[in-house]
């Protein structure tokens, strides 16, 4: 496996239906109310993106409480962002679904 400059963002879960709990936090952040609204919650993927400061092998994400909002900050990695078994299996799998593969180096 090479190394790679992979810039992220706190990728978020995706659903086929939205929960209850989802379509009330939905309705909370389209106010603004403790959750940022669209525009705040993509700054941390576009700091990560265009920053001149951000970095490979780190992670972005609001600053605020919980990591809920605020401005992008750096943030602890999670213990499974460090596996490098789990990078293998999500690079396959990507390799599948795309039908791009990349050779060995």
């Amino acid at each position: 496996m090479t190394p790679t400059n992979l810039l992220a963002a706190r990728p978020e879960v995706g659903r086929g239906r939205d929960t209850t709990l989802v379509r009330f936090i939905r309705a909370l952040s389209a106010r603004g109310i403790l959750f940022g609204k669209v525009e705040s919650a993509l700054l941390p993927a576009l700091h990560a993106a265009t920053s001149p400061g951000a970095g490979g092998g780190r992670l972005y994400g609001p600053s605020g409480f919980r990591h809920l909002s605020g401005p992008p900050a750096e943030q602890k990695l999670y213990p499974r962002l460090l596996s490098t078994g789990d990078a293998r299996r999500i690079w396959k799998i990507s390799e599948e679904l795309t039908g791009v593969g990349f050779p060995d180096a």
